[in-house]
C-alpha cells in the first residue's frame, strides 16, 4: 500500500469527478419490498400483540398514505439521479438544534507514532507543519481533480468522489430553524478556490496564504516559519475575545448571534467569510492528552474558545504533539475522513523528514489576524456560552482500545467476513452485559451510486437473533453455539450485500417521511407505531455502529440514544481498533465495561471456532 497506487491518477485517467457521472442512479425499492423487509427487521423486538399491531400499521400505510408518498418518490426518482438529493443532510442533520460538539461531530486520533512521526512537545510545531503540508497536498489533488476515486473489487467498482469537494473550504452555517452547507471550494476547472489557512489558538484567529506566488503549496519548512510566528504571538500576548465559542451553542442561538455579528459591520462579514472559507482549519489546543484514548476524548472537547465547530474539517494540534482529525458529519461521511487520514500517514511514512534548515531561507508570507467588532450583547453571549460549556463538562465518554490477539487473518480462513464477525460479536457482548437484545444499525456504504452516501443495515438479522437466543441459553453446547455463530455471520454478510444494493429499509422510510414533510402533509401514523422506535427507527438505535475499513484508522461520534453506545472499529491483519462512546449521565451504560466484555467475547469465540471447526472447511 502506497500513496501512488491509492491516490494518484494515471496520466490516461479522466478527471476525478467525471467518474461520478458514470455511476448508476440510486435505486428506489418498491413499497411492498421495503414493508416486507421492515417487518422482518422488527421481529426480534416485539411480542405477538405488538407484531400484530405493526402488521396492521403496515397494511394501512401501504394501502393509504404510504402508497401516495411512494408515488411522489417515484416522480422524484424519474427526474433525479439520486432521489434522496439533499434530504439526508437537510432533514437528517440540519433540523437538529443541539450543539455540534460533542453531539454531531465525528473525530479520530491521528495515530502518527505508527508511521514513525514523533508525538512529543518538542516536535509539535514540526509535526504540525508536516501535517499541514500533506493536508495541502491532498487539497491540491482534490482541486486539480487528479485524486484517484476510491474503488473496490480490484478497481471494478468505483465510488463517488463528490464528497471530497466538501472536505475543504466548507462550513455548516447555522439557521434559526434549519442549517445549511456553504461550500466555497472550487476545482481548477470551476474557478479560483480559497487558498488561505486558518489557525486558531487562545481565542484568537490568524490566516495566511497556503500557496506561494506561483500557486505552489508551501513546504513544511515554510509552514514551520508561519506556525512559529503565530505561536510566539499567542504564547506571550493576552487571550482573544473567544468568538469561536459561540459556535458551540445550540444552533438557533448561534444563528441569532451570527446574524448579530454580521449586522454590526461589513468588516465582520468579511471576517466570517475568511473563517468559513479557509482551505484548512487548524486549532491549537493547550491540553496534553497522554494517550490515544485521552486524545480521542479531547477530540470532542478541549479549547472551545478556539475551535470553529461549523468547519467541515479541522486539524487539532495539542500542546504535547498529539493530533486529532475532526469532521462535520452532514458534509461528508467517515470514509472520506479515513481516506484523508491514510493519505497523511502514508505521506509521513514515504516522504521522510524535511530539511528543516530550509526554514532559515523561507520567504515569510503576510500574516493577518482576524478580529471581530463586538458589542456588549455579544460579549455577554460569549461569556454565557463559555460558562455553559464548562459546566456541561465531558458528557460524552470516548474510549480507545485495541484487541491485539487476532484480526482478519484469523477470521478469513474460517470463511467468515471480518466486518460481519465483529458485528455479531458486538451484539453478543451487549446481550451479556445488559441481558437484552439491542436495536442496532451499521452504516452501509452507498457511494457506488450517483452522489450516494449511506444506507442503514439493521444488523440484528434473523440468523443473528437466533444466535443471540441460543447464546443466552445456558444449556447450549459449544458446537451448537459455534455453528449458530457461523450462520449468523454469513446471514449478516448477505444482508449487508443487500443493503448496499439499495435493499435496505431506513433510507426509503426516511424518504417517505421527507415526502410528507416537504408537501406539508401530516406525518403518517405509521411512524408512531411502537415497534418503529423500539426497533431503532426515528433515531432510536441503541447500538450505532460502523466499520472504518481495514487500516488502523478509527473514528467515532456520540451515541444515538442516552442509554446507547457508539461502537466504531477498523480491522487489520492481527488487531481490531475500537472507539466506543457512551453518555456520562446514563445510569445504564459503561463504555469501558462494554469494551472488556467485547474483547472477552472475541477470545471465547476463537476458542469455540478452533474447538469445533466447520466440517466444510
Amino acid at each position: 500500500m502506497d500513496r501512488a497506487s491509492l491516490y494518484f491518477m494515471d496520466q490516461n485517467d479522466k478527471n476525478t469527478y467525471d467518474f461520478d457521472e458514470t455511476l448508476p442512479a440510486l435505486p428506489l425499492p418498491t413499497l411492498r419490498e421495503t414493508m416486507e423487509r421492515y417487518y422482518l427487521s422488527v421481529l426480534p423486538f416485539g411480542n405477538a400483540e405488538e407484531l400484530a399491531q405493526t402488521r396492521k400499521a403496515i397494511q394501512e400505510f401501504e394501502l393509504g398514505i404510504g402508497g401516495q408518498l411512494h408515488e411522489k418518490l417515484k416522480d422524484r426518482a424519474a427526474k433525479m439521479k439520486n432521489w434522496l438529493g439533499t434530504w439526508w443532510e437537510d432533514y437528517g442533520y440540519h433540523l437538529l438544534r443541539f450543539p455540534l460538539l460533542p453531539y454531531q461531530i465525528m473525530s479520530m486520533a491521528a495515530q502518527l507514532e505508527m508511521v514513525g512521526s514523533p508525538e512529543t512537545p518538542e516536535y509539535m510545531l514540526k509535526g504540525l507543519a508536516r501535517l499541514v503540508h500533506h493536508t495541502m497536498e491532498f487539497w491540491d489533488l482534490t482541486r486539480k481533480a487528479t485524486i484517484k476515486p476510491l474503488s473496490s473489487g480490484g478497481g471494478k467498482i468505483k465510488y463517488s468522489s463528490a464528497l471530497y469537494k466538501r472536505f475543504y473550504s466548507t462550513s455548516r452555517v447555522p439557521g434559526i430553524e434549519q442549517d445549511h452547507i456553504e461550500k466555497h471550494f472550487l476545482t481548477t476547472s470551476e474557478g479560483r478556490t480559497p487558498t488561505h489557512i486558518l489557525v486558531s489558538a487562545k481565542g484568537r484567529q490568524f490566516v495566511f496564504n497556503g500557496v506561494n506566488d506561483n500557486d505552489i503549496i508551501l513546504t513544511a519548512p515554510e509552514l514551520l516559519v508561519q506556525l512559529q510566528r503565530i505561536r510566539s504571538i499567542v504564547d506571550y500576548e493576552p487571550e482573544g475575545d473567544g468568538v469561536p465559542v459561540l459556535t458551540h451553542d445550540d444552533r438557533t442561538s448561534w444563528a441569532n448571534n451570527r446574524n448579530r455579528i454580521m449586522e454590526i459591520s461589513d468588516a465582520n462579514k468579511e471576517a466570517l467569510r475568511l473563517v468559513e472559507s479557509s482551505a484548512v482549519s487548524i486549532c491549537w489546543d493547550d491540553h496534553e492528552p497522554k494517550d490515544y484514548e485521552e486524545t480521542s476524548q479531547m477530540g470532542l472537547y478541549g479549547d472551545y474558545h478556539s475551535r470553529w465547530a461549523d468547519r467541515s474539517s479541522t486539524l487539532t494540534s495539542f500542546k504535547n504533539g498529539r493530533f486529532t482529525f475532526t469532521g462535520e458529519h452532514s458534509c461528508y461521511d467517515g470514509t472520506v475522513s479515513v481516506s484523508y487520514a491514510t493519505f497523511i500517514q502514508l505521506s509521513l511514512l514515504e516522504c521522510g523528514e524535511p530539511d528543516w534548515s530550509e526554514a532559515e531561507q523561507a520567504k515569510i508570507a503576510p500574516l493577518q489576524e482576524i478580529t471581530f467588532q463586538l458589542d456588549d450583547e455579544l460579549r455577554d453571549q460569549i461569556r454565557r456560552v463559555r460558562k455553559e460549556v464548562e459546566q456541561r463538562g465531558m458528557d460524552v465518554t470516548v474510549t480507545f482500545t485495541v484487541f491485539t490477539e487476532y484480526g482478519k487473518d484469523f477470521m478469513k480462513p474460517h470463511k467468515l467476513h471480518p466486518d460481519s464477525f465483529v458485528q455479531v460479536i458486538m451484539q453478543w457482548a451487549y446481550l451479556q452485559m445488559h441481558n437484552e437484545i439491542a436495536p442496532i444499525y451499521e452504516t452501509a456504504l452507498m457511494r457506488h451510486y450517483y452522489n450516494g452516501r449511506t444506507e442503514t443495515l439493521r444488523s440484528c438479522t434473523a440468523a443473528v437473533h437466533q444466535f443471540l437466543c441460543i447464546a443466552s441459553n445456558a444449556t447450549t453446547s459449544g458446537s451448537s453455539l459455534a455453528q449458530a455463530f457461523r450462520t449468523a455471520v454469513t446471514d449478516h454478510r448477505r444482508m449487508m450485500d443487500e443493503a448496499r444494493k439499495g435493499h435496505g429499509v431506513d433510507r426509503h422510510l426516511f424518504g417517505l417521511w421527507c415526502a410528507a414533510y416537504e408537501n406539508k402533509l401530516d406525518i403518517p401514523s405509521f411512524f408512531d407505531d411502537p415497534l418503529y422506535a423500539k426497533s431503532g427507527g426515528g433515531g432510536n438505535f441503541v447500538l450505532s455502529t460502523s466499520t472504518l475499513g481495514f487500516t488502523a484508522n478509527v473514528g467515532y461520534v456520540a451515541p444515538m440514544t442516552m442509554d446507547g453506545y457508539g461502537v466504531f472499529y477498523s480491522i487489520t491483519s492481527n488487531a481490531i481498533f475500537i472507539n466506543t462512546t457512551a453518555y456520562r449521565d446514563s445510569a445504564k451504560t459503561s463504555a469501558r465495561k462494554f469494551n472488556e466484555i467485547f474483547k472477552e467475547s472475541f477470545r471465547r469465540m476463537r476458542v469455540l471456532l478452533e474447538e469445533f471447526p466447520d466440517s466444510k472447511l
